[in-house]
């Protein structure tokens, strides 16, 4: 593990001036898809190092982020828009690597543009936590205690009460996002997803982080066991070859959508299940919903491999530094010897992946057919970066995952 660990610092030593260079050039905000998320990473890795140029760097990334809030039109999305932008100022105000002095003004209009936003999206039953309204309740959650945070995450909990399909079978929320969601409706037929970043995992994992707030706590307590009443009644039936526990998509009737196996990542599949259950058991007081994720857990460390799981490549979403960092994190609760071997197994498959001679920091990354150079925190070299950094500094909580609804 040792040297994992000196592989990894290597890698970072890497990491960073290739980063330097892209917010200088790089015109696209966002947090998880622009330059925005390289913050995150000077952020963390000046808790590691304690080097004041990645202070330094935090506040360039941050200036020119809210520079391009007053000069830019941009999409409000967590993902790519002013919710995940304004959720990082926030979230580096709060850590202490910024002051806040002089920015009520501009959160105060970020407020009602994302509240309204948020509650629009809601009301018209536009749940995906990347690209549409539930992602802007993690901004809100950042504001707290603010009153307005308080009074908009009210209305999250009241208008997912309202929109939920409760039956004998539990509480759950139908998919408007996905391509295969959109044909299920043509059809007359209903779609429930699976995945963080798109799905049921968010909406509970949200609504337990509302809930731990002391927020709605009746409704939400309600609201999230009756839809994990539901998540662990869906599990795939035993089948030949199958390696995955729970299908990305589900219908009407639970049936599996477009194939029972699922990918291994943070996006869809498995670990997005567990993770779900894990915190979500937490903040809840209740240790069977821990139990129920550490079994999905044990049976992915033992049962899957890039293989069997689509792993492609090395970043944070749908790659090997995404599912290290997540048994990684479970194990922050609980430092169990199997997570951490999970997280090792992963840590090293990342570490062998930086194999191209024009990557980044030997690092490409899949979209089919190809693979690519992508900078950003999903699906490129900053999100391995913060993987690695936490691999490392096992002294300091890696709380910029919260962004993914990891912590």
């Amino acid at each position: 593990m040792n040297n994992h660990i000196k592989q990894a610092g290597k890698v970072l030593q890497q990491i960073s001036p290739i980063l330097d260079n892209f917010i200088q050039q790089d015109g696209t905000p966002g947090l998880l898809s622009g330059y925005t998320g390289c913050a995150l990473f000077y952020a963390y890795y000046y808790y590691l190092t304690g080097k004041k140029k990645y202070l330094k760097q935090v506040h360039t990334v941050m200036l020119k982020s809210i520079q391009a809030l007053s000069e830019q039109e941009m999409m409000l999305s967590h993902c790519s828009g002013i919710s995940g932008i304004a959720w990082s100022i926030q979230h580096l105000i709060n850590a202490g690597f910024a002051e806040g002095d002089g920015m009520q003004d501009i959160f105060e209009e970020a407020d009602e543009i994302l509240g309204n936003f948020m509650d629009e999206d809601l009301r018209d039953n536009n749940y995906d936590f990347l690209h549409q309204g539930l992602g802007t309740a993690i901004y809100f959650l950042e504001r707290l205690p603010h009153p307005t945070a308080v009074k908009y995450l009210s209305g999250v909990v009241q208008q997912l009460e309202k929109s939920a399909v409760s039956d004998a079978q539990g509480i759950r929320w139908k998919d408007r996002f996905s391509l295969t969601s959109r044909e299920e409706l043509e059809r007359g037929q209903s779609c429930f997803n699976l995945g963080l970043a798109h799905g049921m995992p968010a909406i509970i994992t949200i609504l337990g982080m509302i809930h731990e707030k002391g927020i709605e706590m009746e409704t939400t307590r309600r609201l999230i066991e009756g839809s994990l009443q539901w998540l662990l009644a869906i599990q795939n039936p035993p089948a030949e070859g199958l390696t995955s526990i729970y299908p990305p998509l589900v219908g009407e009737a639970n049936e599996a959508i477009n194939g029972a196996q699922s990918r291994l990542g943070w996006c869809y599949g498995d670990l997005s299940v567990a993770a779900t259950l894990w915190s979500t058991g937490i903040r809840l007081g209740q240790p069977v919903y821990q139990q129920a994720a550490y079994t999905i857990f044990e049976h992915s460390i033992h049962q899957r491999n890039p293989k069997n799981g689509s792993v492609h490549d090395a970043c944070l979403c749908h790659g090997s530094a995404g599912i290290a960092h997540i048994y990684r994190r479970m194990a922050l609760h609980n430092p169990d010897a199997l997570l951490l071997q999970g997280a090792d197994k992963w840590l090293q498959a990342t570490l062998e992946m930086n194999t191209w001679e024009d990557g980044l920091a030997g690092y490409k990354f899949f979209a089919h057919p190809d693979y690519h150079n992508s900078y950003n925190l999903l699906e490129g070299i900053t999100g391995v970066g913060l993987a690695l950094i936490a691999a490392v500094d096992t002294q300091t909580q890696p709380a910029w995952d919260r962004c993914l609804l990891l912590s």
